[in-house]
């Protein structure tokens, strides 16, 4: 068989195979720069899209000058090799977005772009499949610049996102080189009709096995377009045995929405010739619906007139099921289901917009249940999870299917009730019934695991009809009438109006009062016991409170807040670890009590001030006490910011005696690299794993990492919110050795600590 005409075929599909690809990367590179844009710099973005559009537009010139040439060209070799040469520098072009939209820890983003890369690289080894140093120069330019971002990074799961892709690029790539044999022999029987019977017989044979072990489905068609060829691999995705599939027009497998689309490409095959791309949904036999994605090549005789067509196709149903989950996480409450505030600040933006247009009225509801955490800290997290979840189905059963129900956060959620006419009276009738109806469904008996709870509402209303306000102002008014419901009795509702405006001030009154707190002995130091596997007792955190004279005792997650936002934690701070510091020297005179050692929060702007290495040093100091025995909690957010400063602090403290340990680890963003540098004793796993621990295998999978991660590292590491007999059998049976909850004791008091703790 002639080389020269082999190769001359190989460079014409080739050609003719790049021309089509030109669309499906611009349309891929439109959309990567899309999920980019909010997390890149434009100038990143401009740099990259003009090397690539640069890249593409050599290509297409270069495609332009070999039809130019077509009949005069003799060289294959030239045209050949021009060829690879463009498409190496197309594929180093896309391996460099790594160099430009790779983001350290914003693992979304990083998911983003590896898929929009996998895409790229599987259609193009389909493309180029034909001719293995094409696929092979591709390949070398894009993973050389796009994986040592990601193999290289040091976080853990950007290199699995960096091992997967490499995965799926050598599985494309076997895949389309069994594909590129099966149609180089395709090539080869067409030049090969002088050859004998038994040798053509022999080749078909081959062909056969590599058609039908190929694991994509491989189909051909006539110009009618009706199937011709059905392989192993097509029987198993559409359900359809070869027999049933041969002779049936190819638009069987393809539900009527998709009919056209499909039609569409078949004529552009028709007239065009080469090959092109297409993702569409798919009919198996069984009626089930799939997604798949579809390469497809023109079939030509030796005279180059086409006698049909043969189609690539993958199942990427598991792809895009991921890509939904991928959507769903970004918007959506895992708990609830239910749109989250992110999805819920967009849909009340636009309901904003569209209200203010069409003139009708809208109305936000902010709702909590009542003393839910007295449910939580009584039944543990799982019972309080299940009942949100039950309260979210009885909150959408109450309202119309075109209103928004959403959980922001804890027991909070906000319901939008839109289109409730443009009679402004009409619309407030409208919400009090939706209200009522509201507290009737959350009024009614919830069986929690076969525990009967009542629970009860509180619901704030902002009524709107097309004034100027912003979507944070209506929530907060929604909220500030909630508060008011608390105020006066709980489970009720009341609808925001100008009187209720001094609430607004109430925040700034607590500012006001917390100024003083210090000085008229209003803060308190509460402790919750920490113990080993043997239970002993082996210390205690030290945990801020505030008894208010008129508002009672105002709740941490109010007050601390305030207090950084004012920057009175810093005074605050250096309070609590002089009381600790106290308290440690104290106990180190009774023979209970000496051993036990007290773990004590900083915040990352009182860890910021330069002055408090010396400040603590100061109150070891002047209380006399174990340097040894303290231990300061650091966030991860404050460790992963001024790397440098915040390790010179922490060695400084070292060297004092002082313990160091990471609080609530694994929510932050901290990599293992960073975590290297850190002169840390102990990790403390966030409460939030160890809640559903028992329900969630990946929390279970993070809280057993994090347990060997620290073993690795010769560090301790304590588990916190441990609620349940369960839960501490099931963090004892990960390794875990010290553990603090509501299971070991409650946060109390001095007095009352010692006399439960140690009596």
């Amino acid at each position: 068989m002639k080389k020269t005409s082999i190769k001359t075929e190989v460079t014409d599909l080739l050609y003719a195979s790049s021309i089509n690809s030109l669309l499906v990367s611009c349309i891929i590179a439109s959309l990567l720069i899309y999920l980019q844009f909010d997390a890149s710099t434009s100038l990143n973005i401009i740099i990259w899209a003009g090397s690539l559009g640069f890249a593409i537009a050599f290509k297409k010139i270069l495609y332009f000058l070999y039809i130019r040439h077509q009949k005069s060209r003799k060289k294959e070799d030239i045209w050949l090799n021009l060829f690879r040469l463009t498409v190496f520098v197309i594929g180093a072009s896309w391996g460099s977005s790594a160099l430009f939209f790779y983001h350290p820890a914003d693992y979304l983003h990083q998911a983003f772009l590896a898929m929009c890369i996998a895409g790229i690289c599987g259609g193009a080894i389909v493309f180029y499949a034909i001719d293995k140093l094409t696929s092979i120069a591709f390949l070398t330019g894009l993973i050389s610049l796009f994986l040592p971002k990601f193999l290289l990074s040091g976080d853990d799961f950007s290199i699995a996102i960096g091992l997967m892709f490499l995965t799926f690029v050598l599985y494309i790539t076997l895949a389309g080189f069994n594909l590129a044999k099966t149609l180089y022999e395709n090539i080869l029987l067409r030049l090969t009709t002088n050859e004998s019977k038994e040798e053509i017989n022999a080749l078909a044979q081959r062909q056969k096995l590599h058609f039908d072990n190929t694991p994509l489905a491989v189909i051909e068609w006539d110009k009618n377009f009706n199937v011709t060829s059905w392989n192993t691999s097509a029987e198993k995705m559409f359900g359809y045995n070869a027999d049933e599939a041969i002779g049936r027009h190819i638009n069987f497998i393809a539900p009527e929405s998709q009919q056209a689309i499909m039609n569409s490409n078949i004529q552009q095959l028709l007239i065009q010739g080469g090959s092109n791309h297409m993702r569409t949904q798919s009919i198996k036999k069984n009626g089930n619906i799939i997604y798949c994605e579809w390469f497809n090549t023109t079939l030509k005789d030796r005279n180059k007139h086409v006698v049909g067509f043969a189609s690539l196709i993958q199942d990427e149903t598991a792809y895009k099921i991921a890509q939904e989950e991928i959507e769903r996480l970004a918007y959506f409450d895992p708990l609830t289901n239910m749109p989250n505030r992110r999805l819920l600040v967009d849909r009340l933006g636009q309901s904003l917009k569209v209200s203010k247009r069409n003139k009708s009225c809208m109305c936000v509801m902010f709702m909590d249940l009542d003393n839910f955490k007295i449910l939580n800290d009584s039944k543990g997290h799982a019972i309080g999870d299940l009942l949100l979840q039950k309260v979210s189905k009885r909150l959408e059963h109450a309202l119309r299917s075109h209103d928004t129900v959403a959980r922001i956060g804890g027991d909070e959620f906000v319901l939008l009730v839109e289109n409730l006419g443009r009679d402004p009276d009409l619309a407030l009738d409208s919400a009090k019934q939706i209200a009522n109806k509201i507290l009737k469904e959350i009024n009614r008996a919830f069986v929690l695991n076969h525990y009967k709870h009542f629970c009860t509402p509180s619901i704030g209303i902002c009524m709107y009809s097309g004034e100027n306000i912003t979507v944070d102002e209506l929530l907060k008014r929604a909220d500030t009438a909630m508060y008011q419901v608390k105020q006066t009795g709980r489970n009720n509702f009341k609808f925001y109006d100008e009187q209720m405006q001094p609430v607004l001030d109430l925040l700034a009154n607590l500012k006001n009062d917390l100024n003083l707190a210090l000085e008229l002995n209003q803060l308190e130091l509460y402790y919750q016991i920490q113990v080993d596997q043997l239970q002993h007792h082996i210390g205690a955190e030290a945990l801020l409170r505030w008894h208010h004279p008129d508002l009672g005792d105002v709740p941490p997650s109010k007050f601390i807040p305030l207090a950084e936002e004012s920057g009175l934690i810093i005074p605050i701070g250096h309070w609590v670890i002089e009381q600790a510091c106290a308290q440690l020297k104290k106990w180190s005179l009774n023979d209970k009590t000496r051993h036990l050692r007290v773990s004590v929060n900083v915040s990352a702007l009182q860890f910021a001030q330069s002055d408090f290495v010396s400040q603590v040093a100061k109150a070891i100091n002047e209380s006399q006490c174990n340097p040894h025995q303290l231990m300061l909690e650091l966030t991860e957010s404050l460790v992963v910011r001024n790397i440098n400063e915040v390790v010179d602090k922490m060695n400084a403290l070292k060297k004092m005696g002082v313990l160091l340990s990471m609080d609530d680890f694994g929510m932050g963003y901290s990599s293992l690299s960073v975590l290297k540098q850190l002169p840390l004793d102990e990790l403390k796993i966030d409460q939030s794993f160890v809640a559903d621990a028992l329900d969630s295998s990946d929390n279970a999978l993070i809280i057993q990492t994090i347990i060997a991660m620290g073993s690795n590292l010769g560090l301790e590491v304590i588990a916190e919110g441990v609620a349940t007999q369960a839960q501490a059998e099931f963090l004892n049976q990960a390794g875990c050795k010290a553990f603090q909850g509501y299971l070991f004791g409650r946060p109390s008091n001095l007095k009352h600590f010692e006399a439960t703790a140690f009596a």
